[in-house]
């Protein structure tokens, strides 16, 4: 029983949130809020991908932090250089592959 009501309740919640933002969709947001607004999306992926890069199996290690450092700055620069969304990712990922094979050993 106690399972039916924690489904039904997370059901009511997220109906409740929904609800919240089709109820205040005409009005607008305070100044502060929209004024922040446009940096949250860059700070979010921001907070996604720097533990990645810096611990990318949980702990910093030479092993796994190098070749994930490696690989970004490669991508960041072929992307710039090119502006070829996949030049970059690929060339990212071979850094990360040969640096990684270098790092662990042959």
């Amino acid at each position: 029983m106690g399972d039916v009501l924690t489904l039904v309740a997370i059901g009511l919640g997220s109906y409740a949130m929904r609800v919240a933002f089709l109820v205040a969709a005409r009005r607008r947001p305070p100044a502060p809020v929209t004024r922040m607004l446009p940096h949250i999306g860059p700070a979010v992926l921001a907070a996604i991908t720097a533990p990645a890069l810096v611990a990318p199996h949980g702990t910093v290690s030479v092993a796994g932090t190098v070749p994930a450092l490696l690989a970004a700055a490669v991508a960041l620069a072929a992307r710039r250089r090119t502006t070829s969304l996949p030049v970059a990712l690929f060339g990212g990922l071979a850094t990360w592959w040969a640096s990684s094979w270098l790092l662990t050993g042959f």
